[in-house]
Order: C-alpha cells, then sequence, then structure tokens
C-alpha cells in the first residue's frame, strides 16, 4: 500500500517580488521573478516524496503539462491518475512584498475537474488522503470517499474556499482527521483574528485536530492537548508553498511516527528551508531538515 494520494489544483505559478504592491492604473518595479510548477496537490505530493513517502496525485491539467509529468515522473509521484484536459494549466501569479502577498488566480483545467471523473477504487491504494485547494464539490466528495475507505484524511482547504465557501468548509471539518488552516483562513472561516477563540468554535464544530500555521509564529494545534511550536529563525526570501511544504512534512512524519507534537516540529523545520529559497519545492535533504529537527528534540 502507498502513503499518500493529494488531491487538489496543480498549476503553472509566476512569483514575483515586487517593490510595491501596485494601485489601480500604476506600475510596480518586479525585482525577482520565478516560474515554477505548484498548486497545492503539485506541491504536497513532490515534497512528500522528497520526504520519503510513495505518493501519487489526483488532479486535472491542461494541454501544455508536458513539463508537470516530466517533473512528477523526476519526483517519483504517481501521475497516472491525472486526468487531462484540453485546455490550458491552471494559473498562479504571486506578488510578495515581505511577508505580505497578492494572488491571481486562473483556474484553467483545474475548473473543469468533476466527481464523475473520479476512480474511488484509488483510495484503497492509500493510507492517507490529503485533500488540499479545489472545487468545493470536489472536496466534499474527496472526503466521503477517504472515510469510506478508511484512509486517514487531511484538508487544507486554502484561502478560495474558506472566503467564497466558508460554510462548505465548516460542513466538512467533522470528517477529517486533520484540518489545516493559516491565521487569514481562519479568520475568515469563523469571523475573528483570535487563534485561540477560532480553534474553539471549529473544534465545537467538532474538527478532531485543527493546525492553525501562524508563520513566523509558528503553528498552533488544538485536538485532545494544545500545543503551540514556536518558528525556527530563519532570513524569509519568499513564503510561497510554506504552507504546503508544513503539509507534507507534517503527514510523512506522522505515517512514520504517528506523533502528533514531533510531526508539527519537523513541519516546521522543513517549511523554515522552504522560506530561505524562491518556490514551493524544497531544495535541501531531508538529512539537514532532519538535523534542524532533533535540534529542537533537544532544546
Amino acid at each position: 500500500m502507498k502513503d499518500l494520494l493529494c488531491i487538489g489544483n496543480v498549476n503553472i505559478d509566476t512569483i514575483m517580488e515586487v517593490e510595491s504592491f501596485p494601485n489601480v492604473n500604476s506600475e510596480s518595479k518586479v525585482e525577482e521573478l520565478e516560474i515554477r510548477y505548484g498548486g497545492s496537490a503539485f506541491n504536497v505530493s513532490v515534497n512528500s516524496s522528497i520526504l520519503g513517502l510513495s505518493s501519487g496525485i489526483l488532479a486535472s491539467i491542461g494541454n501544455d503539462s508536458d513539463g508537470i509529468i516530466g517533473a512528477l515522473r523526476n519526483y517519483g509521484v504517481d501521475y497516472s491518475n491525472l486526468i487531462l484536459e484540453n485546455s490550458p494549466t491552471g494559473r498562479m501569479f504571486i506578488l510578495n512584498k515581505e511577508n505580505d502577498r497578492i494572488f491571481l488566480f486562473y483556474k484553467g483545467a483545474n475548473d473543469k475537474l468533476e466527481k464523475s471523473m473520479i476512480n474511488s477504487q484509488v483510495f484503497h491504494e492509500y493510507k492517507f488522503v490529503h485533500i488540499s485547494p479545489t472545487k468545493p464539490e470536489i472536496a466534499e466528495y474527496a472526503i466521503k470517499v477517504s472515510k469510506e475507505n478508511n484512509n486517514i484524511v487531511s484538508f487544507d482547504p486554502g484561502e478560495q474556499l474558506c472566503y467564497y465557501y466558508p460554510d462548505q468548509v465548516l460542513k466538512t471539518v467533522k470528517n477529517v482527521d486533520f484540518l489545516f488552516v493559516n491565521r487569514h483562513e481562519l479568520k475568515a472561516l469563523i469571523g475573528s483574528n483570535d487563534i485561540e477563540e477560532g480553534a474553539k468554535y471549529l473544534k465545537k464544530r467538532r474538527a478532531k485536530n485543527v493546525i492553525v500555521k501562524a508563520d513566523k509564529k509558528g503553528v498552533y494545534y488544538f485536538g485532545k492537548d494544545y500545543f503551540h511550536e514556536k518558528a525556527f529563525k530563519v532570513t524569509p526570501v519568499d513564503p510561497t508553498g510554506a504552507g504546503d511544504t508544513f503539509s507534507s512534512a507534517f503527514i510523512a512524519n506522522f505515517i512514520r511516527d504517528q506523533d502528533i507534537k514531533s510531526s508539527l516540529i519537523y513541519a516546521n523545520a522543513a517549511a523554515s528551508f522552504c522560506v530561505e529559497s524562491y518556490g514551493a519545492i524544497l531544495r535541501v535533504k531531508k538529512e539537514d531538515i532532519e538535523k534542524l529537527y532533533r535540534s529542537r528534540l533537544n532544546e
């Protein structure tokens, strides 16, 4: 049995470090530019493979996706459940200024994915299913099938679902084992900046394990216990994909040792390396992450 199936969006990302965010009918200087393959399903499947899991991806991609398939092949990700559409692959344009970001999103082939296209038998092949940002009906269906197959299931709804479909997200939280949100998404769901208040509300909605990613403040966990794990000190270069890196590393460690606290520390360590370079894919050795992870365990 394979480890992790990732469901969600695949995009071609254009990442821009800007001097300032432009106003309407104005321009801003782009100081750094990177074009990479991305989307949460791509990022989590690739990073989890880098971290030692046997991972696969289920998503819809367009007629310009040869490079995406080649990248997945090179990273050892099972791409046999990709669905090819006669349309452009999704695009994400990301403007970064320090720790603030603006996203421009073209759905492309991502919007073509329908429940009827998903082969539910695939879920039998995996221990763990991670649902990343996608259409709300796809997320709901994937969660339902995952639980019917006794998969461990995590859900990272992302900003698009939390802002535009908060009621649908809140309906599903009771059916997932791990809910990943950042502080902005939590506010979109419950209308408050207070992380503890938001997590308690989600617990009332019968969420089992809530993990709130809070950037340089680290990560907060609310479940049977409460943990706050501080972030590692880094000089951030690009925050793009840090949340996906965190999710993939958390899942990788949890599959290995079934311990939440150590998985939070391991995920923080991986995310700290991600923000030190451009793009969402880890560029360090697994051993470097484990060394940093062990340094926190020994504190």
